[in-house]
């Protein structure tokens, strides 16, 4: 039946030329529908020619665009893999720490029942008076039982100290994993030799690429481009709706561009761009909200899940962080919704 129907339309002169993007990066053309890239935002064309001119001068830019950032996503891949191992050996790290709190037990049930314990014990079995189990302690026979129980309470305070220190460090490896993302979901988006400028002026601020006073100058002579601009999208209901497209536009969207009345939305837990509604000073309409948070779902890192959970809150609710990284912002009051990645109904408007 498909195959009748497509030949009816062709026999019939009925075209539908369109190119299939995937972000800004073509992935087909076709004179007709490709109904296997039903998930992507599809550009229709009136005719053909103009199609082939627009897709393989668009499919060149992506060349040459992802040519020119190898260097960059080598930097940020290596940086992601650094602290993903990092990461996951301080989680295992703080794993054997759990047993300080066993530690802590011993020192006290020792103490408790040092008038009972037989010097040059190997070992005694207490009752555990928090839950009156028994409870079997290794004990050194050189050691008094006041001298066992100090030993214990020196493992638990040592592995007490390396838990506190532990923690601190997971939260800055995890906030970094999640920057070193967002660089990366930076550079997904990346369409220009401005944006990438602009990528790699902030790793060069964030620690991540080390510059020569030669490279500055390039990156000021690179710098009199013109700026990219954050998406401008329009909702259905006529509202404008922003998408910063890496984090000096994340910054630049929720902190300059937004008012206190605007919606702020971002993928939840992971990495993504920050989407700016217009109130106008109005009471949005629901389709409005659906729309922000499938642009924060398109435009983050889980774009490839059926259903995303995106947060939502006022701008007035956001805060930038003393010494946050680009793009990085805290927020304590925030409403949450599940949103479908599918952008196909929102009308892009150019720079």
């Amino acid at each position: 039946n498909i195959f009748k129907y497509l030949f009816d339309d062709i026999n019939a002169g009925k075209y539908t030329p369109n190119i299939v993007l995937n972000n800004s990066d073509p992935v087909e053309y076709s004179s007709i529908s490709l109904s296997l890239y039903k998930d992507y935002n599809v550009k229709p064309f009136e005719f053909i020619s103009d199609l082939i001119i627009e897709y393989y001068a668009a499919k060149s830019i992506s060349t040459r665009i992802k040519q020119k950032s190898y260097a960059l996503r080598k930097t940020v891949s290596n940086s992601i893999e650094r602290a993903s191992k990092k990461y996951d050996l301080q989680l295992k790290q703080l794993k054997d720490t759990e047993k300080k709190d066993k530690y802590k037990l011993y020192g006290e049930l020792i103490m408790t029942y040092a008038y009972d314990i037989q010097q040059g014990s190997k070992e005694y079995i207490a009752l555990n008076y928090y839950d009156n189990s028994s409870v079997k302690i290794a004990l050194e026979e050189n050691l008094s039982p006041t001298e066992n129980a100090n030993k214990y309470f020196e493992k638990y305070n040592k592995l007490k100290r390396t838990f506190l220190a532990l923690s601190e460090q997971i939260t800055e490896t995890k906030e970094e994993l999640t920057y070193l993302e967002s660089v990366w979901s930076s550079l997904e988006l990346a369409i220009s030799e401005s944006d990438l400028n602009s990528i790699k002026q902030e790793l060069s601020i964030s620690g991540y690429i080390k510059t020569s006073k030669q490279d500055d100058k390039k990156n000021k002579q690179k710098n009199n481009l013109p700026g990219s601009k954050p998406y401008h999208y329009l909702s259905r209901d006529g509202y404008d709706i922003y998408v910063g497209r890496n984090n000096f536009q994340n910054d630049e969207l929720t902190f300059k561009l937004a008012d206190g009345s605007d919606w702020w939305f971002h993928v939840k837990g992971s990495a993504g761009s920050h989407v700016i509604v217009k109130s106008k000073g109005d009471d949005i309409p629901d389709s409005v909200f659906e729309d922000a948070g499938a642009l924060a779902a398109y435009y983050s890192k889980e774009n490839g899940s059926k259903k995303v959970e995106i947060d939502y809150t006022l701008r007035k609710n956001i805060k930038k962080p003393n010494n946050g990284k680009p793009g990085f912002v805290v927020y304590y009051t925030n409403y949450s919704l599940i949103a479908i990645p599918d952008i196909s109904s929102l009308k892009l408007l150019k720079e």
